[in-house]
Parts: C-alpha cells; structure tokens; sequence
C-alpha cells in the first residue's frame, strides 16, 4: 500500500511531533516554509520533511493536510487551503470552539475536500 502524503500546516512546537509519528508510519510530510519562523524552520529541519514553500504547493503536493496551528488561526488556515483547490482529507487537530470547527467544516467541505474534525 502507499503511504498517504501528509502536509503538515505547521510544524510549531505541537505540530512538529504530530508529523514526527507520520514518519515513523512512513508516509511522507511536507510542510510550507514560506512566512514561517526561523524557530519553525529549525524545528522542521530537524526532520526529514519536505519544504513546498507555499501552502498553494503544499496543498497540491499533499493527500492529507493536518492542521496544528494556533486557535485563531484555524478558520483562515482552512481559507487558505480551500482557496488552493485542496480536495483531499483535511484534519483540523486544533483546539478551537464547535462554532469554529463547523465553520473550518464548512469552508474545506464546500472546497471539495473531507473534513476530520481531530
């Protein structure tokens, strides 16, 4: 079986492990550097994740996009993806209010993709 391609939006400090476990599965993880911090791009480095760039590449490039990012973040990140044209499986692992989450819902389901609220 192949392994899915996971991005990973976006490696921060909680971020960074979740992708870790996706490796030892061995399914590859990309990421997007683009705008990031040099304290996530080190904690990214420190894996073998694929650096798309931009989440547009990121999004095309990946069968699975697991969202870790902060609360606040969470309905624009979902934007963002849905904007690009992501029809895969997008996991929202944030810890966000059931209004929120429904909106996340929304956003990436009218976008074509499947929602898994994690």
């Amino acid at each position: 079986m192949t392994n899915l391609k996971i991005g990973l939006l976006h490696p921060g400090a909680m971020g960074v492990t979740i992708g870790a476990a996706a490796l030892v599965d061995g399914s590859p993880v990309g990421w997007a550097s683009n705008g990031r911090s040099e304290a996530t791009r080190e904690r990214a480095a420190a894996h073998p994740f694929e650096d798309l760039k931009s989440v547009d590449a990121l999004v095309q490039w990946s069968d699975v996009i697991l969202s870790v990012c902060p609360p606040h973040a969470a309905l624009e990140l979902a934007q963002s993806v849905a904007d690009a044209g992501f029809s895969g499986i997008y996991v929202d692992a944030n810890a966000v209010s059931p209004a929120t989450a429904h909106a996340v819902q929304e956003v990436v389901e009218a976008a074509g993709a499947s929602f898994v609220d994690g």
